[in-house]
């Protein structure tokens, strides 16, 4: 980061992240994920708060729309004590740590349009649809690519809807036009839902250049019951305001822009309203070069290396496309270019199966000169019956066709053996071994059976002389 610290930060109550971050940025605001604490008090006090809806209300109101921390204590106490919950824990407990979550504490810090993580909790819950815990390195590599190709076709996609659409403006204000041309298109758009808020605002006139601006319905969305007072300097063309919406968003609120259309202010936005992070960047503007990522100590594998390239040429390509699909001529040029390419590939190809062919053949001729033997090997005649002095000795092609060879190894045919699991009951053998076949005694066998000896011999004195 340059040797600089980030001037605030937004995390979740991790202690162990907590006390790094105030550790390392000493000068670093750090603010709790206000979504993970309501989300972890809502199981614990929503039951209760659910039983009581003045007291829900009054609790919303003052953790949202307090402006001062004396004013947040202040308003806190007066709860407390006409609902009667001084004893309740877990309030105490949202108290004890209301420094960290509640808007008041923060409201002159620069938190633009965000009070929780959700940015990087949704990235989260879009990483874990395309990775699991289980998989290895590679696996994850692979899945983050395919989520970054699908991030960028989306921000291009955004890019050529905010191209191809033609914003409208609200009202007449001269001011709105300028914004127009000026913010961005997502920034515009709040810039026009603060702007529609003026109509929900009546502004009174209190004292010299100090305004008094009420909501006329009682309720105004983001903003509460209540009515704010801002002062103005219309010859510097400066406003204080009690919102912060500046300080905290970096624009401009509706009880701001309330006063200036009431006074006739609304010809041009004053430019130390407008932040540059906030505005279209001028068309002379040159990108930076991109940063050549240095090759890895460790040798990678092949496949590892194959991604790598994938990913430089794939952010190379979608980068030189932007530029490419401006007009017919560049497209051509670039399919003109594209089609060499992949002739030229193609030979390359070609030629790298043409050279393993040839090297194949190089390395069986080499081997086939250093080992003569193997290529006519010697043939005993008597063995064979093979008469070397014959016509057919003369032919080596013939000598080699009768040189003998292992037959190629073949699969068992017939039926494969059963490859289930057996339980002891099978692998117990259900036949008695040691025992003879015919007379059941054991030290014989049913060959060897006194008795089948027996039984035969009278069978052959029966037949001769029978």
């Amino acid at each position: 980061m340059g040797g600089l610290h980030p001037v605030n930060i937004i995390t979740d109550q991790d202690q162990a992240m907590q006390i790094a971050i105030l550790s390392v940025f000493i000068y670093t605001i750090l603010r709790n994920c206000r979504w993970h604490i309501m989300q972890k008090q809502q199981q614990e006090i929503g039951p209760f708060i659910a039983k009581h809806e003045e007291l829900r209300k009054d609790f919303n109101e003052i953790v949202d729309y307090s402006l001062t921390p004396a004013e947040f204590e202040a308003r806190w106490a007066e709860m407390i004590v006409k609902h009667d919950v001084s004893q309740n824990k877990h309030l105490m407990d949202l108290y004890g740590i209301r420094d960290h979550f509640v808007p008041a504490y923060f409201m002159n810090c620069f938190f633009p349009f965000l009070q929780t993580t959700a940015h990087s909790e949704g990235f989260n819950a879009v990483l874990k649809k395309y990775t699991t815990p289980h998989g290895n390195l590679l696996h994850f590599f692979k899945q983050y690519m395919k989520l970054q190709e699908k991030i960028d076709c989306t921000e291009d996609h955004n890019e050529f809807e905010g191209d191809d659409k033609t914003l409208r403006v609200w009202g007449d204000f001269p001011m709105e036009e300028q914004m127009l041309k000026t913010y961005t298109i997502p920034i515009f758009r709040k810039f026009q839902e603060e702007l529609r808020k003026i109509t929900s605002y009546n502004v009174m006139l209190l004292h010299d250049g100090t305004y008094e601006v009420s909501p006329i319905t009682g309720y105004c969305f983001g903003y509460g019951r209540r009515s704010y007072i801002v002062t103005t300097d219309l010859p510097q063309q400066i406003y204080n305001y009690e919102c912060c919406k500046f300080s905290r968003d970096g624009i401009l609120c509706c009880h701001v822009m309330k006063v200036m259309s009431a006074v006739g202010a609304v010809l041009e936005m004053p430019q130390h309203y407008i932040l540059p992070r906030w505005c279209i960047p001028p068309p002379n503007v040159v990108p930076p070069e991109p940063v050549a990522i240095p090759e890895p100590s460790q040798k990678l594998s092949r496949k590892d290396m194959r991604l790598l390239r994938y990913g430089n040429l794939t952010n190379y390509f979608a980068k030189l496309a932007v530029g490419v699909v401006a007009s017919e001529k560049t497209n051509e040029v670039a399919e003109k270019h594209l089609r060499a390419l992949e002739a030229e590939l193609k030979e390359m190809k070609k030629s790298s199966a043409d050279a393993l062919k040839e090297k194949k053949r190089k390395k069986q001729v080499q081997q086939e000169a250093e080992d003569p033997d193997t290529r006519n090997p010697p043939i005993d005649p008597n063995k064979h019956g093979v008469d070397q002095t014959g016509p057919s000795s003369s032919n080596p092609t013939a000598q080699q066709n009768r040189a003998a060879r292992d037959p190629p190894m073949t699969v068992t045919k017939g039926r494969p053996g059963e490859k289930r699991k057996k339980s002891g009951l099978h692998l117990k053998s259900t036949k008695k071994t040691g025992v003879c076949g015919v007379c059941g005694d054991a030290g014989h066998t049913a060959d060897s059976c006194p008795k089948r000896i027996a039984h035969r011999e009278n069978a052959t004195e029966k037949l001769l002389f029978g």
